[in-house]
């Protein structure tokens, strides 16, 4: 098949049709990977068509099925409601497919659904006066009147406490013997997936199935990551190990629940060594209420984890030894081979608690190329110990591109005009090809950058009193319709707290509504600005005027503090590499390009972008970063800055 001559087919059957050469190359790249079984990594410019760009060449590919994960639930919606549909409507496409159509489906997390055996265990648990059993009342209705099961398809919200209780979840499902099998909703969704020529995953699902053993998505050979700027913090996030404070108390619940109660000379020895565990993390961490640290263990740390894990072997060989067909309350041999069935996956839990413990028994802080980490809440007398990989780029170079061909896209993917830092990072050094493709947008018309000369040391109080003065300055000159994005939150609430009593303009402050709250209050808002963090320099699509201007005020390193940022950066130090250069630096360079990435979304958007950190100007890091973002004009001065010197149909 000729693709361009098939993309073409496809897109002339639409009025106004016009050909796009950047998305053209991308549909014959994507294609040339799919024909030669090779991975891709492409940078898509902003405007640039990157889905058409790799769903043309998706659906007229032969593997079935193809899986696309995002990053965000935006884009998913984009795919399913938007992007994919248009195309169907195409004759070209009909006429191109086998059966003439493609079936596509939004795949779900196993514990979107609910488990029928599980809700009628908490029914028969409950008193029949209890409130809880409101909820189980109206779904056992539901799945009468035709539910799916999927908590998302209800017309009420079930209680959190309630769903952790009867949501469906690998560790307990009784699988082929369970005698719900036949109207089990997660099963009946899996049968229903299995027949989509095409998978809308996200990252985070995506890399929990790799993490599995590839057992919650049917098998494919074609992966297409779109936002894949995302896909590293998304990798790591499935490889950490986790082991919350309750962990134990809550298996050994379910241990009771569904054999018997566990001797009593346990539950008091765990409870003791879990309370040594608790009182050495406040006491070494005494002067913080809450928030995230490395573990770097000392004796009295090592003896307390050493005697929970011995507790937790006592409690696998007791469990071990229990005979199923000698409980209580056996009717049948049905009821027996459930148990059975129950007992080894309670052992399977356990064995995989304790695995996770013994990640924190080494004293070796970089063990098994890992980092150690908690999150803590004193207030709340809660933790949650964490157990991090350092070389994901080794571990997904074993376990996921060997068996995919692979597509990784995203506007800002490359750094310095490279995309070896990705590939690096990702473990594709040796195993994709690359391909970046410029913005079809005029930066040079559309976007002025503005560095105000002889701003102070970005680590200073006076750079705070100066940020607040050249934000206020800034949002005069464009009548408020902007974003001011900060590296730290304490920095953003003492602007926003000097600013906004103040300005002409409609405020908000991140954390003031939910995040989608916020974005559409600023789209209806006129003349509104929001003051934000992190969540809001990237992700975010806002075309036209409502959006005329981002402010950011430093270089967004890592946060220092990171426990894993620390580790990584130890890590890389100990193997004699660059830290800065091969690893801090091309991320920030990555998160300044998805926040300047804010302001033009289409042709006709027009603004200024300002930065007002010194460093990039006056380091020669600052000026590599300026040479990975756009083309542009850049002034100093901010009366250098004229709405009526913009072109006629940017003048709002």
């Amino acid at each position: 098949m000729d693709i361009l001559e098939a993309y073409f087919e496809i897109l002339s059957h639409f009025p106004g049709y016009e050909r796009r050469k950047v998305q053209e190359t991308m549909v014959g790249g994507v294609w040339d990977a799919f024909d030669n079984k090779r991975s891709l990594v492409v940078e898509a410019g902003t405007g640039s068509g990157k889905s058409f760009g790799y769903l043309i060449p998706a659906i007229l590919q032969s593997s079935r099925p193809i899986v696309i994960s995002t990053g965000t639930i935006a884009l998913q919606e984009q795919l399913l409601f938007k992007d994919l549909p248009f195309l169907g409507e195409s004759p070209g496409l009909r006429d191109l497919v086998e059966n003439g159509e493609i079936t596509v489906k939004l795949v779900k997390g196993r514990r979107n659904y609910v488990c029928i055996q599980k809700m009628l265990e908490l029914e028969r648990e409950l008193e029949a006066t209890s409130p809880q059993m409101r909820y189980l009342d109206f779904m056992k209705a539901e799945l009468d009147g035709g539910w799916d099961g999927d908590r998302g398809n209800l017309d009420f919200a079930v209680a959190p406490d309630i769903w952790e209780e009867i949501q469906s979840d690998s560790d307990d499902c009784l699988g082929r013997r369970c005698r719900f099998y036949q109207e089990n909703p997660y099963r009946l969704a899996r049968e229903d997936l299995a027949k989509a020529d095409i998978i809308i995953a996200n990252h985070a699902l995506y890399l929990q199935d790799l993490v599995a053993g590839q057992s919650l998505l049917p098998a494919h050979d074609v992966v297409i990551f779109d936002e894949a700027h995302n896909l590293k913090r998304y990798a790591l996030n499935a490889f950490t190990g986790r082991i919350g404070k309750f962990a134990t108390t809550k298996l050994l619940q379910k241990i009771r629940r569904r054999l018997k109660a566990v001797p009593e000379e346990y539950m008091v020895r765990l409870s003791q060594s879990e309370a040594r565990v608790l009182h050495w993390l406040f006491q070494r961490f005494s002067s913080h209420s809450r928030g995230s640290f490395r573990l770097v263990p000392d004796p009295q740390f090592l003896e307390a984890v050493g005697i929970h894990v011995e507790i937790l072997k006592e409690i696998h060989q007791w469990l071990t030894g229990i005979n199923v067909n000698q409980l209580q309350l056996i009717e049948s041999k049905l009821e027996a081979d459930k148990l059975s069935v129950q007992k080894d996956k309670l052992m399977q839990q356990l064995e995989g608690l304790m695995t996770r413990w013994e990640f924190f028994m080494y004293e070796d802080p970089f063990a098994h190329d890992r980092v150690n980490w908690v999150e803590m809440d004193r207030e709340k007398l809660y933790f949650e110990l964490k157990s991090t990989p350092l070389n994901i780029a080794e571990m997904l170079g074993n376990s996921l591109w060997p068996e995919k061909t692979a597509i990784l896209a995203s506007a800002t993917l490359a750094v310095n005009g490279s995309l070896d830092f990705c590939k690096l990072d990702l473990g594709l050094t040796d195993k994709a090809d690359d391909l970046i493709l410029e913005s079809p947008f005029d930066y040079s018309r559309q976007c002025t950058l503005y560095i105000p000369d002889n701003m102070p040391d970005p680590n200073s109080f006076q750079f705070v009193i100066a940020t607040a003065e050249q934000v206020e300055a800034i949002l005069y000159r464009t009548d408020g319709r902007a974003f001011v994005l900060f590296t730290s939150g304490e920095n953003m609430r003492r602007v926003a707290d000097a600013l906004i009593p103040r300005l002409p303009y409609p405020c908000k402050v991140q954390g003031e509504l939910p995040r989608n709250r916020l974005i559409e209050w600023f789209k209806n808002e006129p003349n509104s600005v929001l003051f934000a963090t992190a969540t809001f320099w990237e992700g975010i699509d806002i075309p036209g005027e409502s959006l005329s201007c981002v402010i950011m005020d430093k270089i967004p390193f890592s946060p220092p503090d990171d426990p894993v940022n620390q580790a990584t950066i130890e890590y890389l130090k100990a193997q004699g590499r660059d830290w800065f250069a091969d690893y801090v630096l091309p991320q920030a360079t990555l998160r300044m390009k998805q926040g300047f990435g804010r302001l033009i979304r289409t042709h006709t958007d027009h603004g200024l972008v300002a930065i007002l950190d010194p460093r990039i100007r006056t380091k020669g890091y600052g000026r590599r970063i300026l040479r990975s973002l756009p083309d542009v004009r850049v002034i100093h001065d901010l009366d250098d800055y004229v709405l009526e010197n913009l072109p006629e149909e940017a003048v709002y």
